[in-house]
């Protein structure tokens, strides 16, 4: 029989006591996170209030600034309109020395009254109205000349 040394032996009996302690050197595993947890809820929520609030934010300011396109004083001069609807309007149109009162609705539009003369009293014509939006319609023209 051969002598096997002490420490041989202590060395032999290490062996599976290191084996198994190599799990616990490996990487730790990645925690697992719940499908529904709150933080991914409110994450998505919150994601979806920006969105919903940009798309708002968006249509109010594009309606503001339609306000700011100045009509063309050319021959036909649009003098006053009254929203009636979502989508229908009648409007008040000078061409030359007559007025026209026309109705704009989704199925067409229709010449509702004509008559000569100057527009009826307490209705200023396009170009005064415009008078006083013209520095401020400059003043936003000139600022986005300059960004591009």
């Amino acid at each position: 029989m051969t002598r096997v040394c002490g420490t041989c032996v202590e060395r032999l009996a290490a062996v599976p006591l290191l084996l198994s302690s190599t799990c616990l050197w490996a990487a730790p595993a990645p925690a697992e996170v719940a499908p529904l947890s709150l933080g991914s809820v409110f994450s998505v929520l919150f994601g979806l209030v920006v969105v919903v609030a940009l798309l708002l934010g968006t249509a109010w300011l594009i309606r503001r600034l339609q306000g700011l396109q100045q009509p063309s004083l050319g021959v036909i001069q649009p003098i006053a309109h009254l929203q009636l609807g979502l989508k229908e309007r009648i409007l008040l149109v000078r061409i030359d020395q007559e007025n026209v009162l026309i109705g704009c609705t989704p199925q067409g539009i229709r010449a509702l009254h004509a008559w000569q003369g100057p527009p009826p009293q307490g209705i200023q014509p396009a170009g005064e109205g415009m008078a006083m939006n013209a520095p401020f319609v400059e003043h936003l023209k000139r600022l986005l000349g300059e960004k591009k």
